[in-house]
């Protein structure tokens, strides 16, 4: 394990967060975890909740001493944030059940590229990112995949091993 990943647990494990929210249901779905990340790269997670009042009042009861505290609210999310172990974690929640967030869908997908690809494709998606593009579209962009590149990674979820690995080798054949 690398010393950012267990640099990141530590985080996850000092600020308690996947405890705090544990009625939540709360996933990381940090690039971190998946060795996609940059220098800037925080830790995500993702929630679910019922009443986002409720929600907000418990982050906020958990999290508002911390550094770089913020909360935003919306009509259907909420954000909030605080720094720990020198990172910014990240929380979203919505109604929508954790397994069809988007966030937890393209980690998923994420996961599964990064055990068929190679050390080149990795490095080549953080170097991407490094000159300024997400995830997703570095993703696509080394894979030459075109159009929308958030629907291309929601649409190679219902992809075989066989099917990734064959699109893979094909994009890495044609540099």
């Amino acid at each position: 394990m690398n010393s950012k990943i267990a640099r990141a647990n530590k985080a996850i494990e000092e600020s308690g967060v996947l405890i705090k929210l544990d009625a939540y249901s709360p996933e990381v779905v940090s690039t971190i975890f998946v060795s996609l990340d940059t220098k800037e790269s925080d830790i995500d997670i993702v929630c679910t909740y019922q009443e986002q009042e409720a929600f907000i009042e418990a982050f906020e009861s958990a999290y508002s001493g911390y550094e770089a505290y913020s909360m935003r609210p919306r009509k259907d999310h909420a954000l909030g944030r605080f720094h720990c172990n020198q990172f910014l974690i990240e929380v979203y929640a919505s109604e929508t059940p954790v397994e069809l967030q988007t966030a937890y869908r393209h980690y998923q997908v994420m996961k599964r590229l990064v055990k068929i690809g190679d050390n080149e494709f990795i490095d080549r998606i953080r170097q991407l990112k490094e000159s300024g593009l997400k995830t997703e579209p570095a993703i696509c962009r080394v894979m030459g995949i075109s159009g929308d590149p958030y629907a291309a990674v929601l649409e190679l979820e219902n992809w075989s091993e066989k099917e990734l690995t064959k699109l893979l080798n094909f994009a890495q054949a044609s540099l």
